[in-house]
Order: C-alpha cells, then structure tokens, then sequence
C-alpha cells in the first residue's frame, strides 16, 4: 500500500506512540497485578482505628492460644504471619481453622467473616506489638 508523504509522516510516528503506549499500559498492568496478588495487597495501610480493632479481636479471639506478642503458646507463633500466608489464607484460618487432625487444634468459628478479614490484613502487615488480653488493646 502506498501513501502519499504527508500521510506517512503523521501515520508512522501515531503508529510508535501507539505501541509504545500498549506496551507500558501492558507493563503497568503487570506491575499492579505483582502488588495486589498474594502478600503484597496485604501492606495495604489499617486507619489507627482499625489497628484498635484488630489488637482487641486478637486479645480476645487469639491472644489465649498464639500469644499476646503474636510469639505462639499453645498455638502457633504468628510473627510475620503475613509472609507465610496470603491475606486470604489467613482469613481462611481465621473462618474454618486449622490443624483438625493434630492434638490442639484450631476451631473453626472462632471469628466473623468481617473480624476474619480484618484480622488477615492486620497480621499481613506483621504487627510489632503487644496486647492486654483482659482489655483488649494494644500496649506499645
């Protein structure tokens, strides 16, 4: 096919603008689905608030079997939780529990579905802290 050269110098440079621009909105793509997929969408940010939350869910649900410093008791240690475990999974366990077939078992049960979700974001971005299992929140 032939074009006149007007039309040449206004089509090749829109054609490399256009497949530039797929290839970075493809890279971008990727790039975005990389943070959200598995344990990168768990750093998404908690408000103070439901830090609080969490903290007191954990006093109250968790602390008794995996420690008010997260370290494990009779449960598992949860320290970095969020980099052994999707956010998903967490909420999973936290839903159906785990280990049915051992000695000491995690119920199911034992949270929500919304304290569940909130409790797999929290653990997902690894919390350093401790709390009052009497009281439910959080000492620093």
């Amino acid at each position: 096919m032939h074009f006149p050269g007007k039309i040449k110098s206004v089509l090749l440079p829109a054609a490399i603008v256009l497949v530039v621009s797929i290839f970075w909105i493809m890279a971008e793509s990727s790039h975005a689905k990389g943070k959200q997929g598995g344990r990168a969408a768990a750093s998404e940010s908690l408000s103070r608030m439901e830090m609080q939350q969490a903290g007191a869910i954990y006093a109250k649900t968790c602390a008794g079997c995996h420690g008010a410093r997260l370290e494990g008791v009779i449960g598992p240690s949860l320290v970095n939780a969020g980099s052994r475990y999707t956010p998903a999974r967490i909420e999973e366990i936290a839903q159906r529990g785990k280990g049915s077939k051992k000695p000491v078992s995690m119920p199911a049960g034992l949270a929500t579905a919304e304290e569940a979700r909130l409790l797999a974001r929290w653990l997902a971005v690894n919390p350093q802290f401790a709390v009052d299992a009497s009281y439910g929140t959080i000492l620093q």
